[in-house]
């Protein structure tokens, strides 16, 4: 049988059991990444900081992030950054004090603007601010420990013990219960005026650098123990080949307390946890599962959600060279 013939066999048997069938491209190496976290918002605006990080080995002479802001959303303020704007479009480079960065370092700069809309179509020296999935950090931080509230006068604080990473923890996201974005993002603790007398649930979970986000320790106010899973994660899928990886994404489920995380699992070996609705994860040539498992604060865990998926090696690739391998990160 032909090559063709056999890729064609392979598509239609792929289409026939439902399953995804792509040519696998490696692209372009970029050791650098910009994350953007919303810091703070009010019904008029926000504040926000993106935080730019050299992973390469060799000095970064200049960095520039643009990004588009829609939804009638302009920046209104900045700092750390000489900021240039055309309709929705904006370029941000550093400024005379932070514009190189050496191998491994880090720099934020920072926005007001009027409006509700978030970055848009981002990138780095041209580049995806995500960075190349396969040149970039891929392991989440842990999950914070030790979370506790104190209450001091009218001041109600949440503290937590730091999480561990490979490349650094950039700040942590607090979430309720009750809300779809995060009421504070932070580096150490949060304080805030006594919650109401009411049922509910907060949520801690640390960003690094590269923007993985750890799995949510949670704290319960007047909660009853959590026996219940969360539902199933809905509408995986995989998505943004680059360099061996997917970005894995999918739909959030209900949980009558809090979704602390999901469990993300390759062929059947767990390959990460996380505390967002995106994972990467590496495939190499063949046929693939991919599942995921949300889980509450107390371990309960979620019925499995499945996709599968066959990679294609492309016309072009030798029938006996060795496919790369599906490794864990």
């Amino acid at each position: 049988m032909s090559r063709s013939v056999s890729r064609v066999s392979t598509i239609l048997a792929a289409l026939i059991a439902g399953l995804a069938t792509v040519t696998l491209i490696p692209g372009p190496a970029q050791a650098a990444t910009a994350v953007f976290l919303k810091e703070n918002s009010w019904p008029t605006g926000y504040l926000g900081r993106m935080t730019v990080t050299n992973d390469g080995v060799d000095r970064m002479a200049a960095w520039r992030v643009e990004f588009d802001l829609l939804d009638g959303t302009t920046l209104d303020y900045s700092w750390n950054a000489v900021v240039t704007r055309t309709g929705t479009h904006y370029v941000i480079t550093g400024a005379s004090w932070n514009a190189s960065l050496d191998p491994g370092a880090s720099t934020s700069f920072g926005w007001i603007v009027s409006g509700s809309g978030v970055p848009q179509s981002c990138l780095l020296n041209g580049g995806p601010c995500a960075g190349n999935p396969a040149a970039r950090d891929a392991r989440p931080p842990s999950t914070p420990t030790n979370f506790r509230s104190d209450t001091q006068g009218n001041t109600f604080t949440l503290r937590w013990d730091a999480s561990t990473d490979d490349t650094g923890v950039v700040g942590y996201e607090i979430y309720t219960g009750t809300g779809s974005g995060p009421i504070a993002t932070v580096t150490t603790s949060h304080s805030m005026p006594i919650p109401p007398p009411m049922v509910m649930t907060f949520g801690v979970r640390a960003v690094d650098a590269a923007g993985n986000r750890s799995p949510f320790a949670t704290l319960g106010l007047g909660t009853s123990p959590d026996v219940t899973p969360p539902g199933p994660a809905t509408n995986l899928r995989l998505v943004s080949p680059s360099g061996g990886y997917f970005t894995a994404r999918w739909d959030a489920p209900r949980d009558d307390q809090f979704v602390a995380g999901y469990e993300v699992a390759l062929d059947g070996a767990v390959v990460s946890r996380v505390g967002g609705t995106t994972a990467l994860v590496r495939l190499g040539y063949g046929t693939h599962f991919v599942s995921v498992r949300a889980f509450d604060g107390a371990g309960n865990l979620s019925t499995p959600t499945q996709v599968m998926i066959s990679i294609d090696p492309g016309p072009s690739a030798s029938a006996t060279s060795e496919a790369p391998p599906a490794s864990q990160f």
